[in-house]
């Protein structure tokens, strides 16, 4: 991966963001288009214009195994074995060896690359992942093993991986002295591919009747993506949500063989939620401080003149990643610098003001600062005061901030105040934390989805105690229906006369929903 972590990680929300951008809990009715892909029936409004995903299931009644904890998709806090999983996955991603396989992988993605080239196939209409958007009955199972023979040595590896408790791939971010927008992630891009053979695998699985098999392969892609999603980086936790779909969809075909048993309890025990992005939001909250370490010095210590010519010296070299947002001339320093204390003189007058009138210091210590010292310290105040406007909110529950106006409106406050703080606010116009609370979003996801399954599950507890009846209602079920984390309330459920359909709330742009019929 050539990108650096700024530009990748961007990109990725951006594009995430980009594909929930437009809301609405309104019925499509008119379809502007429709196609299939991997079960899923895809039709957008032309009065909504919300894409809306349908996938049908038919279920098989299902009692409570026995004991009730038989399944599990992750391993306990008693059964997970200590030491760090991602050596494991390092080791199945061939880091440290597998030459031959790594060989044969590239002969075989080159050959289909030019089959689909002759044949005016695209990317994703090639082998192998055009399989990835295949039903298991549907794969041409001997092509695919034959595929997955290639990195058959992961197998063992990604066992002991999501039998591991945690998760570190020793980053040490705060020793870290280079550029910090430019840390690569290489690493974390092979996890897709890990992800994208263990769907395969389990897929083969599902086809050939292997139950104890593709539900112990979704275990591991669950793990994993639990795993990968813990690390230091939002992008990291955005892998693990990616990885967390392709176990979702696996699943929504695992559910409806006949032979599943039920998983209510084993999606139940998941730890809530998968993807615990805590510490990668905490890194996130601190990046700029990460990169520009100097920040740290700025407090209201009366400093001399000499102090903060030196300052300004030190600051240059942490400040060449950042030379867009600051609109700085770039590579040149004798330039930089001038333009940095012609910047500080014109902006003076603000970050005075800012520093009495809002953050309430004495005006006669603030007069006594030098220019330098009076900027530099309004800029820091107002940039942790909206850093922290933003990464509040990402402590609460996602149902509790989507709609709340204070959240709603924070970049437009954000914008309208630093127009009125001034010059010294100008460089952190450009400059927002916001796609912090997408990676929130992209969370929420992943435990809606984990919702629904659970809640299938518990429609096949009922039906198999019920005479294989749909239940009215997700009150009726035997067991508690899993709450839809964008709202804090139930999933949408209606029964119709011989299905019933299952819904998501419609996150910005698409809503998922699933006609559940029970099989005769």
């Amino acid at each position: 991966m050539s990108q650096s972590f700024q530009v990748f990680s961007r990109l990725i929300l951006l594009l995430f963001v980009c594909l929930l951008c437009k809301q609405s809990s309104a019925e499509p009715l008119a379809k502007k288009s429709a196609k299939t892909s991997d079960g899923w029936s895809q039709q957008e409004s032309d009065e909504t214009d919300i894409v809306i995903r349908t996938k049908q299931l038919v279920l098989h009644p299902a009692a409570e195994p026995q004991p009730a904890m038989k399944y599990r998709l992750i391993p306990s806090g008693f059964d997970a074995m200590p030491g760090n999983a991602s050596l494991y996955y390092l080791k199945a991603a061939g880091f440290l060896e597998q030459q031959g396989p790594r060989h044969s992988l590239s002969e075989f993605f080159s050959n289909a690359a030019k089959q689909a080239e002759a044949e005016g196939k695209t990317r994703d209409e090639m082998r192998p992942y055009v399989w990835l958007s295949t039903p298991p009955a549907d794969l041409p199972i001997d092509d695919v093993k034959a595929y997955l023979e290639f990195t058959s040595f992961q197998t063992g590896f990604l066992r002991e991986a999501a039998s591991r408790r945690h998760f570190d791939l020793n980053r040490n971010l705060k020793l870290i002295d280079d550029d910090m927008f430019g840390y690569l992630l290489p690493e974390i891009q092979n996890f897709r591919e890990l992800a994208r053979n263990q769907s395969l695998r389990c897929r083969v699985a599902i086809a050939e009747g292997r139950v104890d098999d593709a539900i112990e392969i979704l275990g591991q892609l669950f793990s994993m993506a639990r795993h990968v999603g813990s690390d230091d980086f939002l992008v990291s936790g955005l892998v693990g949500n990616s990885i967390a779909s392709m176990a979702w969809n696996d699943a929504l075909y695992l559910l409806q063989h006949a032979q599943t048993p039920n998983l209510y309890w084993a999606f139940a025990a998941m730890p809530t939620p998968l993807i615990d992005m805590e510490q990668a939001f905490a890194v996130e909250r601190e990046f700029i401080h990460l990169q520009l370490k100097l920040l740290s010095e700025i407090d209201e210590t009366p400093r001399s003149q000499g102090y903060w010519q030196d300052f300004i010296d030190r600051l240059l070299p942490e400040l060449r990643s950042l030379e867009v947002e600051f609109n700085l001339p770039t590579g040149d320093s004798v330039a930089i610098r001038a333009k940095i204390e012609k910047f500080i003189l014109d902006a003076y007058p603000s970050a005075q003001k800012y520093l009495i009138d809002e953050q309430k210091l004495k005006p006669e210590l603030v007069k006594k600062y030098p220019t330098e010292q009076v900027v530099f310290l309004a800029m820091v105040r107002f940039l942790d005061r909206w850093r922290d406007e933003y990464y509040k909110w990402t402590t609460l529950p996602y149902w509790q901030i989507r709609t709340n106006p204070a959240f709603v409106e924070i970049e437009k406050r954000m914008q309208t105040e630093a127009q009125a703080a001034g010059l010294f606010a100008k460089p952190f116009k450009s400059w927002s934390p916001s796609f912090s609370v997408a990676a929130k979003n992209a969370q929420a996801g992943c435990e809606r989805n984990i919702a629904m399954l659970r809640t299938i599950e518990a429609i096949r507890m009922y039906a198999a105690a019920h005479g294989s009846e749909l239940p009215p209602s997700l009150n009726a079920l035997d067991v508690p229906a899993a709450v839809d984390p964008f709202t804090g309330s139930l999933l949408q459920y209606e029964r119709k006369d011989d299905h019933a359909v299952l819904k998501g709330f419609p996150v910005p742009g698409m809503q998922h929903q699933l006609i559940l019929r029970i099989a005769e």
